[in-house]
C-alpha cells in the first residue's frame, strides 16, 4: 500500500507548490466567497423586486459592464506595466504609473459622466425605464467605480494575491449590503442602482490600503512611460468584444421581450454565466505571471495549458450541473415564480463553456502583446450580434447565438494562434 501511497502524496505536494495553482486556489477561494453574496445578491434582488424590475435591473447591470469597457481595457494594461516594473524592482516607475492612470482616468471619466448624463434621457427611453432616474445612478456608480479597480490591478501586477483575494472576497458582501438595504428601504430599483455608487467608494478605500505600502517603497514617483497607444487599442477592442458576446443577451432580451419573459431569462443568465466566471481565479494569477515572464523573455507555454485544463474541469462541471439539473437548481435559488427558465439554464451553461475557454486564452495572449486575437474576437462579436438580431423568435434562440458566436471565436483564435509560430518559423529557417 505505502508502495501506491507515496507517490501521490508526492504528486499532491509538487501540485501544491505550483506556484499558479497555489495562486489560484487563493483567488479561487476568495471568489468563491465572493460569488455566493453575488449569487444571493441576485437571488434577493430577484424576489425582492419581481421579474418585471429584476429583468430592468440586470439590463442596467449589463449597460454598466459595458460602460466598464475602457477601464477594464486599461487595467489590464496596468496591470502588465506593473508586472514588468515589479520584475526589476522598479517601484518608483509604480508609483509614477498610479499617479499618472489616476489623473487620466479620472479626468476621462468625469466628461464621459457629463455625456452619459446628457444621453440618459434617451438610454431610458430604448430600455423601457419607468423613469431616467435608475439609469443615472448607474452612470454615478459607473463614475464612482473608476478609481478601486486601478488599486486591484496594480496589486494583480505586484502579485500580492493575499490583498487581492481579500478585496475579491470582500466585494460581494458589501454590495448586497448596501443594495439590499436600500430596496428594503423602499426605493426599489433606484435603491439597487444607488448601492452600487457606495459600494464603490467603499472597495476604492479597501484597496488603497494594502497598495500604499508598495507606493512609499519608491518613495517619489518618477514620470511613468506613456502607455502606447498601439498597445491599447488591440487590447480594448478584445475587451469590447468579450464584454459585447457575454453582456449584449441581456440588454438586447430586454428589448424584444415582455418584461416578465426578459426576467425569467434573466435567471437563467445569472446562474448559467456561472460556467464563464470560475475561471475568472484562474485568469487573475495566470496574468501577471505571464506578463513578468513575457518582460524577462521566459515562455509561459505551461502556465496556458494548467489554466485550460483548470478550466474544463471547473467549467465543465458547471455546465454538466445546469444541463443535468436545471428546474432544482432553478427552483432552489429563484423560487417557483421562475421555473419557466429551467429549458434555458438546460443549454445557458454549454452556451458559456466556450466562453469560459475564451477568456482564458484572450487573457493569456494580451499578457503576451498579442494582437490578432482582438479582431477575431471582434469578428465573432459581430457575428453574434447579428445573429440575435435576426433570429429571436425566442429566447432560446438568443443563448444559440451566443454559443455559436463563442465557439467560433475560440476555433479561429486557437487555430490562428497555432499557425502564426509555425508560419514563423518556416520563415525564419528560409531565411
Amino acid at each position: 500500500m505505502a508502495v501506491y501511497i507515496y507517490p501521490m502524496l508526492k504528486k499532491t505536494r509538487a501540485l501544491l507548490s505550483d506556484t499558479l495553482i497555489r495562486s489560484s486556489g487563493l483567488m479561487f477561494t476568495a471568489f468563491m466567497i465572493s460569488s455566493v453574496f453575488n449569487y444571493l445578491f441576485q437571488v434577493i434582488m430577484g424576489r425582492l423586486l419581481g421579474p418585471g424590475q429584476y429583468g430592468f435591473l440586470n439590463a442596467l447591470l449589463a449597460l454598466m459592464a459595458v460602460l466598464g469597457i475602457p477601464i477594464a481595457t486599461l487595467l489590464m494594461v496596468v496591470s502588465r506595466k506593473t508586472a514588468e516594473y515589479k520584475a526589476r524592482s522598479d517601484y518608483n516607475g509604480i508609483h509614477g504609473l498610479f499617479s499618472q492612470v489616476n489623473r487620466t482616468v479620472l479626468s476621462a471619466g468625469g466628461l464621459g459622466l457629463v455625456l452619459f448624463m446628457l444621453c440618459s434621457a434617451y438610454i431610458s427611453a430604448y430600455l423601457h425605464a419607468p423613469s431616467a432616474l435608475p439609469v443615472i445612478f448607474i452612470g454615478l456608480a459607473a463614475f464612482a467605480s473608476l478609481a478601486g479597480p486601478i488599486n486591484t490591478a496594480l496589486l494583480q501586477g505586484l502579485q500580492d494575491y493575499k490583498w487581492l483575494g481579500i478585496s475579491m472576497g470582500f466585494g460581494g458582501p458589501v454590495r448586497l449590503f448596501f443594495c439590499a438595504a436600500l430596496v428594503l428601504a423602499g426605493f426599489g430599483v433606484n435603491g439597487a442602482a444607488g448601492g452600487l455608487v457606495v459600494t464603490a467608494v467603499f472597495m476604492w478605500a479597501l484597496t488603497y490600503f494594502p497598495l500604499k505600502k508598495y507606493l512609499l517603497m519608491g518613495g517619489a514617483p518618477h514620470r511613468a512611460g506613456h502607455l502606447p497607444f498601439g498597445q491599447i487599442m488591440p487590447v480594448f477592442l478584445a475587451n469590447l468584444a468579450f464584454t459585447v458576446m457575454t453582456q449584449a443577451d441581456m440588454v438586447l432580451v430586454n428589448r424584444y421581450f415582455p418584461a416578465h419573459q426578459a426576467g425569467v431569462y434573466a435567471s437563467a443568465a445569472i446562474l448559467g454565466r456561472a460556467v464563464m466566471y470560475i475561471p475568472g481565479s484562474i485568469v487573475l494569477a495566470m496574468f501577471p505571471m505571464v506578463s513578468e515572464n513575457n518582460a524577462l523573455n521566459k515562455s509561459s507555454g505551461h502556465l496556458l495549458l494548467r489554466a485550460m485544463l483548470a478550466t474544463l474541469g471547473c467549467s465543465g462541471t458547471g455546465a454538466l450541473l445546469f444541463y443535468f439539473l436545471p428546474e432544482w437548481i432553478i427552483h432552489s435559488f429563484f423560487g417557483a415564480r421562475y421555473i419557466e427558465a429551467a429549458p434555458l439554464l438546460k443549454y445557458f451553461g454549454l452556451a458559456m463553456l466556450p466562453m469560459a475557454f475564451l477568456m482564458v486564452l484572450m487573457n493569456y495572449l494580451v499578457a503576451k502583446e498579442k494582437t490578432l486575437f482582438a479582431y477575431i474576437m471582434a469578428a465573432g462579436a459581430a457575428l453574434e450580434i447579428a445573429a440575435m438580431y435576426l433570429y429571436h423568435g425566442v429566447p432560446l434562440d438568443i443563448v444559440k447565438a451566443m454559443s455559436a458566436g463563442g465557439t467560433l471565436a475560440l476555433l479561429a483564435g486557437i487555430a490562428a494562434q497555432w499557425a502564426l509560430p509555425a508560419r514563423a518559423v518556416r520563415a525564419r529557417a528560409g531565411a
